[in-house]
């Protein structure tokens, strides 16, 4: 492969072109996406911490509130004073604790000394137990004024025989309060409440994916109060993970070994705690890791379909096309009966065959078009003429006649006015298309002859719109079809005729015209067989031959003049052109016209 070659400049500039945008859009698709996930899961993860903590603190909240029912109780802080011999005062002590005891269905036990009477007593499964010792059991001293939570620890039995239903490996975090003489400072008793983990683990499991996320929840000293790992629960949190108890601010994330940390801090009197979610990038990023893949196996498999295209084009294809193209510019300066050779046995030499008889067919149809369009422009016009010119005359004449036995002079006047415009507009040869509004004063002047003929036994009605009389039509259009009522459809018994003439604009720039009169309609069987033969030409316009048989002259007279009609519409103005006749009801005949507006096909054969 040569290096100058076109192939080898193609391929090069293809790859260029392919690798450099592919790559670019990869990279920043890669950063884009990492930085959309990364925004994302921070403010999903931050809203979702935040829940989290406003669940723990009205957990939290709720335990503390129990630990407060024994100042609820007005004689409790007065027994703990009484003598242990005071049965009475021992019994209501005793009913105290245990609704503390079964107030939260996470308290597992309840442990009370009473520094005055130095007694103790557990509460657990409801079953009271006491000793007198001299002071507290050691996890129960809290020498503070104020509330605070012990990190959990494996359940105990504060030096009480043990109960058989003690699970020895079962932990509890402890609410320790001291029960003060309020309101001086007195302390009375200590209060230990041990409550499971299942609140705590409860809440904190909707927080997290077990599977790929890390959950701990600290203590201000960076002891965890849970933990995703359960083996680490109660215990120091090591490492580079301790700092985490000693975060800045109330809330917000950290951003470091290869993790996103969100954190939130609950900054309760008796739990200062930080609940801190860890989303390692591995998992943050693992849709994006997966999508840059699946890209980068496209981008691959793009190149080489490049590589392989741009050989077979510039092989295979470039060279014919452009000598398909080299006959096509040709063609287009006017030369078409350009020699087109064959290009060979493959798709590109069928292409070449099949548009070498494409402009044969093509030269054939605009030689045919042409002639057949001048032989239809010739006849049509000679045939409508002939049908209206002897009739209308002789009628027009007669009226005029019979006006001048009348001695009425002005009226002969005009009607001889009105006879020579209507001559001298039919013999403008020159013009095959005029303004609707010449076409209206035309047919007024016509209609204003009938009316001297059949004595006034008819009423014209002019609804035309004033932007359709600028519009295109072919000359001498609706006189016949107005013709028509005073030869098949004025009925003197029906009362006066009425005869509308409507022009407005259609959709998509079509102009319609509407001629209706309340005469005699058509029957049934002559209507479908006349509104099937205007169907008929209207779907067989585009067939040559149909056009070149077709012989007027062998229908019925109203036939022929409709026939005229719509098939000079399709000529000066588009193969869209329809004409339609339908009967009204009670009685009376409409026809519609409906064609394209105007087109430069009219403006060029106006000109000529």
């Amino acid at each position: 492969m040569r290096t100058h070659s076109i192939r080898t400049r193609l391929i090069k500039f293809m790859l260029a072109a392919t690798i450099i945008p592919l790559v670019l859009s990869l990279v920043i698709t890669m950063l884009y996406t990492r930085e959309s996930i990364k925004a994302q899961s921070i403010n999903e993860n931050t809203r979702l911490i935040f829940q989290g903590k406003t669940n723990l603190t009205n957990y939290l909240s709720n335990i503390n509130r129990a630990s407060i029912l024994v100042y609820s109780d007005p004689n409790f802080l007065y027994n703990l004073t009484k003598s242990i011999d005071d049965y009475q005062a021992m019994a209501e002590m005793y009913s105290t604790l245990q609704n503390l005891q079964g107030s939260l269905p996470d308290i597992k036990q309840v442990y009370l000394h009473n520094e005055q009477t130095k007694q103790s007593t557990l509460i657990t499964d409801n079953v009271p137990k006491r000793n007198l010792r001299e002071k507290a059991y050691e996890s129960a001293i809290n020498n503070s004024e104020k509330s605070m939570l012990e990190p959990p620890h494996a359940l105990h039995s504060y030096g009480f025989t043990p109960s058989p239903n003690d699970n020895p490996n079962e932990k509890v975090f402890t609410f320790h309060r001291p029960i003060l003489r309020i309101p001086s400072t007195v302390k009375l008793a200590s209060l230990a409440i041990d409550i499971r983990l299942d609140g705590i683990q409860a809440i904190c499991n909707q927080l997290y994916n077990a599977q790929d996320e890390e959950l701990y929840l600290l203590n201000e000293q960076g002891e965890i109060m849970f933990s995703s790992e359960q083996d680490k629960i109660g215990k120091p949190l090591a490492g580079e993970d301790a700092s985490l108890a000693s975060l800045e601010g109330d809330s917000g994330y950290v951003d470091r070994d290869r993790a996103i940390q969100v954190y939130e801090k609950l900054e309760l009197s008796y739990a200062n705690w930080t609940l801190v979610k860890r989303i390692p990038y591995e998992v943050l990023y693992r849709t994006s890791t997966g999508l840059i893949t699946i890209n980068a196996v496209i981008a691959v498999l793009a190149l080489l379909v490049v590589i392989i295209g741009t050989l077979f084009i510039s092989i295979r294809i470039t060279r014919p096309i452009k000598q398909l193209a080299s006959y096509m510019n040709e063609i287009q300066t006017g030369k078409l009966h350009v020699a087109i050779e064959d290009g060979g046995q493959d798709e590109i030499g069928m292409l070449s065959r099949r548009f070498r008889q494409m402009m044969e067919t093509i030269n054939n149809l605009i030689l045919r078009k042409y002639k057949l369009e001048l032989a239809n422009q010739t006849n049509q016009i000679k045939a409508l003429q002939a049908q209206i010119d002897p009739h209308f005359l002789y009628n027009s004449l007669q009226s005029i006649g019979t006006l001048a036995l009348q001695n009425q002079g002005q009226r002969v006047y005009s009607l001889l006015t009105s006879l020579a415009e209507i001559m001298r507009y039919k013999m403008r040869s020159n013009e095959d298309m005029v303004t609707l509004k010449e076409e209206i004063t035309y047919l007024k002047m016509y209609l204003d002859l009938q009316k001297e003929r059949f004595d006034e036994q008819f009423e014209v009605i002019w609804e035309l719109d004033e932007e359709c009389l600028n519009a295109s039509i072919p000359k001498m259009t609706l006189q016949p079809l107005v013709e028509n009522y005073f030869k098949h459809g004025m009925e003197p018994q029906l009362g006066k005729g009425h005869l509308a003439v409507r022009a407005y604009r259609g959709s998509l720039s079509r102009l319609v015209i509407e001629i209706e009169n309340d005469g005699c309609s058509i029957p049934d069987v002559r209507l479908r067989a006349l509104q099937h033969h205007l169907g008929t030409l209207t779907s067989e316009w585009e067939d040559a031959e149909h056009e070149q048989e077709h012989v007027p002259q062998s229908q019925e007279p109203e036939s022929i003049g409709l026939e005229n009609v719509l098939l000079r519409l399709k000529l000066y103005t588009d193969d869209s052109a329809a004409l339609q006749i339908e009967n009204v009801k009670p009685h009376g005949v409409k026809i519609t016209l409906d064609y394209a507006w105007e087109s430069e096909r009219h403006e060029s054969s106006n000109r000529g």
